[in-house]
């Protein structure tokens, strides 16, 4: 299993659009997507995408 973290600042609104567009581009690698974890700490937010990677 493997781990993706993303990260925002609050003044941006994208961080939805960011992990949609990781796994997109990363699709071929992917097996499947185990989680989708949302986090917020202080004006940063954070997802970490939790992934099964071909070999």
């Amino acid at each position: 299993m493997k781990h993706m973290t993303l990260l925002e600042n609050e003044y941006s609104s994208g961080l939805k659009e960011k992990v949609e567009r990781w796994i997109y581009e990363h699709r071929e690698e992917i097996i499947e997507i185990v989680d989708i974890e949302y986090e917020q700490y202080g004006s940063m937010f954070s997802a970490t995408i939790t992934y099964e990677e071909k070999k």
